[in-house]
């Protein structure tokens, strides 16, 4: 009997036969798994992962029963325990569903769990043995049997390593081999061309240009020379951040022949920016932006579908993403996003403005950085012009000092005052009527707060004249680029321009006002809304201020950070930018607590704890770095009808949604509620929304409400 793993379908009507399947996903699962010396584990998984499609049932179900349900996944399970392979068996069960909780020896068959798996009676598999040689598995043992964190990270890695060979050899038969993907150019050709593109740098004039200079350099001789895993990079804002740290990646990765740079961000808004500039120096072809955001429309076909592929699994030199993806990857047990992980370890790993990390979830985050340094064969490297003492946190997640931060750039300590462009004028409290006076005295300004309702009513006291602009996440992502373009345009053009923004402005955009407000919040913040003044060094910094102040519209998350900077503004006055002023703020906010809530401050939702229990469906379910208590609502414009008619009409497709996501505002369900309570939310189904009354939607601020006290009805 020939035992069938996939059918290529009607056109050619030819089989996979099931064995050249397993020996396929084997092979590719060995070489995946080759970087962490795990291939004889990895190829076990992949010939034991789908034997129970050996079983008489599921050749009568891929012949053409479809009414016959078969659960194939936990055959391979139960084999890999008696086997003692106990990391197999997660991987095997979940490789088409996720990850399941390792649950309790009592779990009856019908639970989903691991235990519950293993107690259920499957199908008759037995001819697998007459195919599959097993006596030539090779005898091994689980790693971190007595460690459970590095054993749910190194399980992940081998689960990724399965799922993705799994799907590229189905890919490839039920396309006929006609899915071509291409991995882009070797690190050390990109090395070559960042080299070319700073070689115009190294004979620098004028002094920020000479220290900028002096830090590229630095961090390029680190790169060439270190050997640690761990670093930090401390470089003011202004300092040329995104070269520097990218020269140093791509020395360390040629050295220790690393796989590929991952750039993280934290804000899809700026992560364009900073993709578009790798783009340039290393061409479209080695960089891949992967983010919710993510704009394909302008990429030719055969480039897009390049992209889209290798969005997948990562498989390309430079990724640029945002930390949620990141994160939520590492520790999902769905396999569609756990497909990345196995080209995530052997890489450089660069988080750029890494002290944005959120408070609620940096105990789990700082385990997973280790995780890569220890384990993961991978380099870190935590990127910032405000360091918190990241030491001590990574302290938390394991042996005291065990782990070393290096300093790529020491020659920065000194520096602070050469690179500050601007002065902090703490101002008090300033009521909106206030703030919008002192605005409108100032012909171009940039007006930073912390609530989008907020920056809408500053924005409404200003007039909408050609000269006020607002910004925030009311506005869908590609509206927003477009209101960026025209205030920089202002800008060059030394025309009045004002714009009243939330701080998705403060963080790398490239931006430059030679006066800022900013609402008070967290010092690194505050120091960010510095760097969109003067940024271009091209005023006296006298003449350069941010002006604090406060206001009550402060959201409660953030009450904590505000409190602290008080604190050091209280000490330091308008010196805030100073080391030990930043130090200050970040021992108030981070250490400053009582030891026995370190977990609950750190890690809300005890993910640390879920790791522990081999909880990875409960693990995945709770670590959401932005909660999922919002709704996307598409915004219908003459650029996107044709992607609009295609979802009322159920056309659904990646490239669909991906072209979609320049025009979606995700609003939280009090928000929701106030549009759909006026009747302006057309329903596509339970997850897809069309905002169905242009009315709401303003050129200049974005999403609008009605008026509390109007209500809508229908009269009969």
């Amino acid at each position: 009997m020939n035992y069938i793993a996939h059918k290529r379908g009607e056109s050619d009507n030819e089989d996979q036969l099931l064995l050249e399947h397993l020996k396929n996903v084997s092979e590719l699962s060995e070489k995946f798994a080759e970087c962490l010396n795990l291939s004889d584990y990895a190829e076990i998984i992949g010939l034991l992962h789908d034997i129970g499609k050996y079983s008489n049932r599921f050749q009568e179900r891929i012949n053409g029963n479809d009414r016959i349900k078969v659960d194939h996944s936990t055959c391979g399970a139960q084999e890999a325990v008696k086997r003692k392979l106990t990391m197999a068996a997660f991987c095997i069960a979940g490789h088409h569903g996720g990850i399941p909780d390792i649950g309790r020896k009592g779990d009856c068959d019908a639970d989903p769990t691991l235990m519950g798996r293993l107690n259920r009676n499957t199908e008759n598999y037995s001819a697998w043995v007459n195919e599959v040689d097993s006596s030539k598995f090779k005898p091994i043992s689980e790693p971190f049997t007595n460690d459970r964190i590095p054993y749910t990270f190194i399980l992940r890695f081998l689960f990724s390593c399965l799922v993705d060979a799994d799907y590229l050899d189905t890919e490839n038969f039920m396309s006929n081999g006609s899915v071509s993907r291409k991995s882009g150019d070797e690190l050390s050709l990109l090395l070559n061309l960042l080299n070319k593109h700073i070689e115009k740098w190294q004979n620098p004039s004028g002094k920020l240009n000479i220290l900028r200079t002096n830090m590229l350099n630095e961090c390029i001789e680190v790169g060439q020379k270190s050997s640690d895993k761990l670093f930090t990079l401390t470089v003011p804002t202004g300092g040329g951040k995104t070269i520097s740290s990218m020269a140093f990646a791509l020395n360390y990765a040629v050295k220790h022949r690393k796989k590929r740079i991952i750039y993280v961000i934290p804000y899809t808004s700026i992560i364009e920016q900073n993709a578009e500039v790798f783009r340039k120096i290393f061409g479209i072809q080695n960089v891949l932006e992967n983010h919710s955001n993510v704009d394909l429309k302008n990429v030719d076909d055969e480039t897009k579908i390049q992209m889209m592929l290798a969005a997948e699994n990562w498989d390309s030199p430079i990724i640029v993403t945002t930390a949620v993806q990141f994160f939520e990857s590492m520790f999902s047990n769905k396999p569609s996003k756990s497909r990345k992980i196995h080209n995530i370890a052997d890489s450089v790993v660069i988080f750029d403005e890494a002290q944005m990390l959120p408070l609620d979830y940096l105990l789990p985050c700082a385990t997973a950085i280790r995780q890569l340094a220890e384990n993961y064969n991978s380099a870190v490297v935590l990127c910032t012009a405000t360091q918190p003492n990241f030491q001590s946190i990574l302290n938390l997640t394991g042996k005291k000092n065990e782990l070393q931060l290096t300093e790529i750039c020491k020659s920065v300590e000194n520096l602070t005052d050469d690179f500050r462009r601007v002065n902090f004028k703490y101002e008090g409290k300033l009521e909106d009527d206030e703030m919008a006076l002192e605005l409108k005295q100032c012909n171009q300004v940039l007006c930073i707060v912390n609530k989008k309702s907020h920056a809408q009513k500053i924005y409404s006291m200003l007039g909408e004249l050609d000269e006020n602009f607002h910004l925030s996440t009311y506005m869908y992502p590609a509206h927003r680029q477009k209101v960026l373009k025209e205030i920089r345009q202002r800008l060059d053009e030394n025309k009045p321009c004002r714009v009243i923004s939330t701080s998705l402005i403060e963080a790398g955009v490239d931006i430059d006002f030679p006066t800022v407000y900013r609402a008070i919040s967290g010092i690194d913040s505050i120091l960010q809304a510095g760097g969109r003044c003067n940024r271009e060094n091209k005023r006296n910094s006298s003449d350069c201020a941010v002006h604090i102040f406060n206001t009550d519209e402060v959201l409660s998350y953030q009450q904590t950070n505000t409190d602290a900077a008080l604190e050091v503004i209280k000490k330091y006055g308008d010196k805030i930018y100073l080391p030990e002023a930043i130090k200050m703020y970040f021992d108030n906010l981070y250490y400053y607590r009582d030891i026995d809530k370190t977990h609950k401050v750190f890690d809300k939702k005890s993910i640390i704890n879920g790791l522990t229990n081999l909880e990875f469906e409960s693990v995945a379910q709770k670590f959401k770095m932005i909660e999922n208590d919002t709704k996307a609502l598409y915004i219908c414009t003459e650029e996107n009808i044709n992607e609009i008619e295609n979802l009322r009409h159920g056309n659904y497709s990646k490239e669909l949604f991906r072209n979609l996501q320049q025009y979606v505002v995700n609003l939280y369900e009090r928000d929701f509620k106030k549009l759909d309570e006026a009747c302006c939310i057309e329903y596509i189904d339970s997850n897809f929304y069309i905002l169905s009354d242009s009315n709401y939607y303003s050129d200049k601020t974005g999403i609008t409400f009605p008026d509390e006290n109007t209500v809508r009805g229908i009269f009969i």
